[in-house]
């Protein structure tokens, strides 16, 4: 590990409560106890990230003052205290169900009588609303019935991410994100033209670096899209769930991607999987290999600079080393304006799946200490043959 700040990124992927998985193991990086980093502490400089990886790469890039360390350690405690559902609490901190008649049973929603009466009365009203824009929007149509009937479902009118918001007002500092030496990318989805949108630090004004959190976070169907001016965003993860390239464009040689999922072969199948078991394989597996094409991508990349870097030197080449130019000759060609420089890709990932078909939306406190121990085990047992790193 060489490389210095300005040139080192962590790259953080999206997964909803999963998120914790990165919490813990960016612990142990950032305290120099992994192999990974030569058991020398890792100070990034520059965090990207997608949807859950958008909250703790901006909480990351907050505090710029002190240790990465500190920082993470804040960030854990941000999760443990603020995130988590904890007993005797009303809920976690990202979003709440409408309606949820299990609120009148929780000793901790009862002790704020007024927020369940607020929270009744904002329910009220959107459960109102929704009747009736759905119900005029079905009669009203001529398409048919069956069609009818799915379009007037809607999840995300259900879901509540006032929690959220809250939170983000709570621990976010929009000017010290703004003024922070760590530059910060994240990425959301453009819902309009389905094209990924970067958010920088120079975003973190005016509530905007909170509404790009918002809509980094946005997993569509499930919560509401979010506009931030003329536009409408949904989560990044939908285009760019794990994202290298806002890295690299920001000058860094050195990547420690955190991917919350784990590789394909380690998830089990099951016999008679549900609907939303099918849903959520192919969800994965349509991100794994985004990721995956990208990573090999800059494998060639590597491989094409010391195959020129060795004629040149030499002016011999072998047979291996002209076809590992010519897999990337056409990039080279393409952007001759780029000056590509060869790449340092650390990859970590759990083991084995962080929970079931619904567990990226498990916010409770017990699940996400879990999860934060396996990042700390992965971290602490990498091993660079086993993840596929770039070297």
């Amino acid at each position: 590990m060489n490389h210095s700040a300005a040139q080192t990124a962590m790259v953080l992927s999206g997964g909803g409560a999963y998120g914790a998985f990165a919490v813990g193991l960016m612990k142990v990086l950032f305290a120099g106890r992994s192999p990974a980093t030569n058991y020398q502490p890792l100070n990034p400089g520059i965090f990207t990230g997608t949807s859950v990886g958008s909250f703790n790469a901006a909480i990351m890039a907050s505090s710029p003052g002190e240790s990465t360390l500190d920082t993470a350690l804040h960030l854990e405690s941000i999760w443990l205290d603020h995130v988590a559902e904890r007993p005797g609490q009303c809920g976690n901190g990202i979003f709440r169900l409408r309606g949820d008649p299990t609120e009148l049973l929780n000793p901790g929603c009862l002790q704020f009588p007024a927020n369940l009466a607020a929270n009744f009365a904002s329910d009220t009203l959107v459960f109102s609303t929704y009747l009736l824009t759905r119900s005029a929007n079905f009669f009203a149509s001529s398409q048919p019935l069956s069609d009818r009937a799915i379009q007037a479902l809607n999840i995300g009118s259900f879901v509540d991410l006032a929690p959220f918001h809250d939170l983000l007002n709570q621990v976010i500092h929009e000017d010290t994100i703004f003024r922070s030496s760590r530059r910060l990318a994240i990425v959301a989805t453009n819902w309009i033209t389905g094209q990924p949108e970067l958010f920088d630090n120079s975003s973190f004004q005016g509530d905007t670096g909170i509404k790009a959190i918002m809509a980094s976070t946005a997993i569509p169907g499930v919560f509401p899209p979010v506009t931030i001016g003329k536009d409408t965003y949904v989560d990044g993860g939908v285009v760019e769930n794990t994202p290298l390239k806002p890295a690299i464009d920001l000058g860094a040689s050195e990547l420690h991607v955190i991917i919350l999922d784990p590789k394909h072969a380690s998830v089990r199948l099951n016999a008679e999987p549900s609907t939303a078991d099918t849903l959520l394989r192919f969800y994965c597996e349509m991100l794994a290999t985004i990721v995956s094409e990208d990573i090999e991508t800059a494998r060639w990349i590597n491989a094409g600079i010391r195959a020129v870097e060795h004629y040149r030197q030499t002016r011999q080449t072998s047979s291996d080393e002209v076809r590992n130019f010519l897999k990337v000759a056409g990039q080279f060609l393409e952007n001759t304006g780029v000056q590509y420089k060869p790449l340092t890709i650390h990859i970590y990932y759990p083991e084995t799946a962080l929970g079931g078909a619904l567990g990226m939306l498990d916010f409770r406190l017990d699940p996400i200490i879990k999860m934060m121990g396996e990042g700390e085990r992965i971290a602490l047992l990498h091993d660079c043959r086993k993840s596929g790193c770039v070297l």
